[in-house]
């Protein structure tokens, strides 16, 4: 029997933000995360028997149709 974890995580921005830590190379960002270039949301499909997890992105919202397509492209 082949068990899978399904999952969706909180939709996180994309963009040239600051969070207080320090780089190498001097880099122009942003203080906050108001105004993002784009927002994505993480889809995760995990095979714990096989400690295998598969990552998706979306740019639009969760819907059944996604989880259906994501499951076929997996399989």
């Amino acid at each position: 029997m082949l068990r899978l974890s399904l999952d969706a995580k909180a939709r996180v921005n994309i963009g040239c933000f600051d969070r207080g830590e320090k780089n190498r190379v001097i880099v122009e960002t942003h203080d906050h995360d108001f105004n993002p270039k784009k927002t994505i949301t993480p889809y995760g499909i995990f095979i714990p028997g096989l400690d295998e997890l598969f990552l998706y992105f979306t740019s639009s919202t969760i819907t059944s149709d996604f989880i259906v397509d994501r499951l076929e492209d997996f399989w």
